[in-house]
């Protein structure tokens, strides 16, 4: 079991409890003035994982509350969000509740934005059962919903409580959901851990299996993105290099109506991505072989058939862009990202963004 602090402004930091058994530390980071737990989770979570959190939630609460929402990214949406707010209204709940998320990284997102913003704001709990939300979608405060336009275009900073990652979660995973998950433990090797990503280079194909990951491994692509976040913890600057791969794969998720899912699409940006960083940034074109090659060793796509006409309305809404120019996260090296005279992103002409595409659909290797 690891005990981390996660850094959060004008604070000491909240806990982070990663390992098996995590789930078990619930009733030990339960305040007494948290009358009333709200557990908002998806189906698939309340059913796998409901009876284990909610027997833990009843020794600690006075009153517990479950809100339901679907799975699925398009009900990461301003609908679900005000009928489960209009719901907890409906139940009076005051600040003396405490909302608890229990699931991957559509309901950590949306729960997060829902304790933001109710009453002006509820302490919360996350609880992550998938590996994309332990080594992302847990950390680091930022709640979303997604737009028409685009995702995670409305949101807001929420720093919970705590977070419990208990791993025995993730041994109940799809494989393809796992595999979702092991995209975003490449991207924090390529940020900030060169010698992570040799680590799974050398595991590759082992790590197939949901839940095969070693903790030692899961804690330290955690801990990339923990350095990150308390160096920058509202993105001003720095944390924008957490973003590498998302700007191609947000696109490709919204032109898709999402039914790329996120660990695919981020793994198509990635690979993108790096194909710029080839020729904006001086990326060795070798490290761009490495990084292709280990997604094709997860079980991961690095190109897409689509045109790359259907990203552009999507891209002119990303969050990084400025004065119109597209911007992109880009590393130098594995374990070393890019950083500009206007900070940590790089402007990338779209007309070079289309090259990159195209020379990524046209290599061998998985498409998605």
């Amino acid at each position: 079991m690891f005990r981390l602090r996660c850094p959060a402004p004008g604070a000491a930091g909240h806990p982070l409890w990663l390992g098996p058994g995590a789930l078990d530390g619930l009733p030990a980071l339960w305040r007494p003035e948290w009358r009333v737990a709200a557990l908002v989770a998806d189906r698939t979570a309340l059913r796998l994982h409901g009876a284990a959190v909610l027997r833990r939630l009843r020794a600690c609460a006075g009153t517990v509350r479950v809100y339901q929402l679907p799975p699925g990214e398009r009900h990461k949406s301003v609908a679900t969000w005000l009928r489960l707010a209009d719901r907890m209204l409906a139940d009076r709940l005051d600040r003396a509740a405490c909302l608890v998320a229990l699931g991957g990284g559509v309901t950590l997102d949306l729960a997060g934005f829902l304790a933001a913003t109710y009453l002006r704001g509820l302490d919360h709990l996350l609880l992550p059962t998938t590996l994309l939300a332990v080594v992302d979608a847990a950390l680091g405060g930022k709640t979303a919903l997604n737009r028409p336009a685009g995702k995670n275009l409305l949101g807001a900073f929420r720093f919970p409580a705590a977070v419990l990652a208990d791993t025995t979660l993730l041994e109940t995973l799809p494989p393809r959901t796992w595999r979702g998950g092991l995209a975003e433990v490449v991207k924090h090797a390529v940020v900030g851990d060169a010698d992570l990503f040799r680590r799974l280079e050398r595991a590759g194909r082992a790590l197939h299996r949901p839940g095969s990951l070693d903790l030692a491994l899961l804690a330290r692509a955690v801990r990339v993105k923990l350095e990150v976040v308390a160096r920058d913890p509202f993105e001003w600057g720095r944390r924008s290099v957490l973003n590498f791969g998302h700007t191609v794969g947000h696109a490709i998720e919204a032109a898709t109506g999402h039914r790329v899912p996120h660990g695919a699409a981020v793994a198509v940006g990635m690979a993108v991505e790096a194909e710029a960083a080839v020729e904006r940034v001086g990326l060795p074109a070798a490290d761009r072989d490495r990084l292709v090659a280990l997604l094709g060793a997860l079980g991961l796509p690095a190109r897409s058939r689509g045109p790359f006409e259907r990203l552009r309305p999507h891209l002119a809404v990303d969050k990084k862009r400025r004065d119109g120019a597209i911007r992109l996260s880009l590393p130098v090296r594995l374990g070393r990202m890019a950083a500009s005279q206007t900070g940590w992103t790089v402007p990338v002409k779209a007309a070079a963004l289309r090259r990159a595409w195209e020379r990524r659909a046209a290599a061998p290797g998985r498409a998605r």
